[in-house]
């Protein structure tokens, strides 16, 4: 995931709207009046996620994806009084059973934020698991959060894997520009489970 760090100044657009709808609540999020708003804080987003999905950490477009309530807006464990919240707000990516399409309305055990990825450990294959030392339950924690944003998908296991070899290859043949590397690549983030 990744360790999301918002920019702590709310887009104007975002404020402007709170200020002129104070009584705006989950239903006004997808409505026509929020739409252009949601298009600036959407590419707001994008720029404090460094161009990748929230969850999956793979490339996404500034225009692509949907903007995601890392505590849900709606369903049993709703927090409507977030739904204009920046700092509740991550850009995901629209992967078919994966992110915030499978976590829907359910809170997540571990939020994409600073040390996020410090449970997880990721296997040379590219999948996850939770690092061997933590207790029984610090472990399911991992493989619920794991499993509810569906980053074991194996096809997102094989992408894993493949840059895991650049990494590799870079560590071994070129380390000088290792930290460069890991500035611009996809899965960044994880990616750094392997140097830790």
């Amino acid at each position: 995931m990744i360790e999301l760090v918002h920019n702590p100044v709310t887009p104007q657009a975002l404020l402007d709207f709170v200020a002129a709808h104070p009584h705006a609540g989950p239903n006004d999020f997808d409505s026509e009046t929020f739409r252009p708003v949601k298009k600036l804080v959407k590419t707001s987003l994008h720029h404090d996620q460094g161009g990748l999905c929230a969850y999956c950490e793979t490339p996404l477009e500034a225009n692509a994806g949907q903007i995601d309530h890392i505590k849900p807006k709606g369903g049993a464990e709703a927090h409507p009084q977030l739904t204009f919240s920046y700092t509740n707000y991550a850009h995901g990516c629209i992967r078919s059973k994966g992110c915030g399409q499978r976590k829907g309305d359910r809170l997540l055990p571990i939020e994409p934020a600073p040390g996020c990825n410090e449970r997880f450990s990721l296997s040379l294959d590219g999948s996850l698991e939770a690092m061997p030392m933590l207790s029984r339950g610090e472990k399911h924690v991992v493989r619920q959060t794991r499993d509810m944003l569906g980053l074991q998908n194996p096809a997102l296991v094989r992408e894993r894997e493949k840059w895991i070899k650049v990494l590799i290859s870079l560590v071994k043949e070129k380390p000088l520009i290792v930290n460069d590397f890991l500035k611009e690549a996809p899965f960044r983030h994880i990616l750094l489970r392997l140097l830790s």
